[in-house]
């Protein structure tokens, strides 16, 4: 192994997200593209000694593990639309926008549909599924053994933005000198 391993390691989820993530700054040296398959390889981070974990991905694909979905492949049980109408109840937002997400074609659409005139319902929503993400993520993480692992996550949209993080996500790219627009 890497003898200037420091514990921390940025899991990137797809092409988009490797190019992405350097050019946002995150250190190369600790950047690992997955595949869908996130559930193995987060047990296998910790069962290897990693301390700090950044999911580093676009929305559309780590909101399922927002849901405990832990594949990302969205031919495997979608259900996206629901894991985000989930999320907006259990932020309060307003029934019309409950409505308006849960009858979108995508994420990305009912992003769209919300950006511009509900840019705070959004940052509500999205905040969630970030945080979400961490904590679905460590409790799949302690299913299989017990991990003090952290876990951060941020997400970027579609047009390569990135735009939310959670609690640890946010603390992890602070660390790196990095911030958030």
């Amino acid at each position: 192994s890497d003898s200037n391993f420091d514990g921390s390691l940025t899991f990137v989820i797809g092409e988009n997200g490797m190019d992405l993530a350097r050019k946002f700054g995150l250190p190369a040296n600790q950047i690992i593209k997955t595949g869908n398959w996130l559930g193995p390889l987060l047990v296998a981070a910790a069962e290897n000694g990693v301390k700090k974990l950044l999911l580093f991905g676009y929305h559309g694909k780590l909101v399922k593990l927002s849901g405990g979905i832990f594949h990302t492949h969205h031919h495997l049980a979608d259900g996206r639309i629901e894991i985000l109408t989930s999320l907006a109840v259990r932020e309060g937002i307003a029934f019309d926008l409950i409505e308006l997400i849960s009858k979108s074609t995508s994420v990305e659409n009912a992003l769209l549909a919300l950006d511009s005139n509900h840019p705070e319902d959004v940052a509500l929503i999205w905040g969630r599924m970030a945080n979400e993400i961490e904590i679905k993520s460590k409790s799949y993480v302690n299913r299989y053994l017990s991990s003090c692992m952290e876990i951060g996550s941020v997400l970027f949209d579609r047009n390569r933005q990135i735009r939310w993080a959670g609690f640890h996500g946010l603390t992890q790219i602070n660390s790196f000198g990095l911030l958030l627009k």
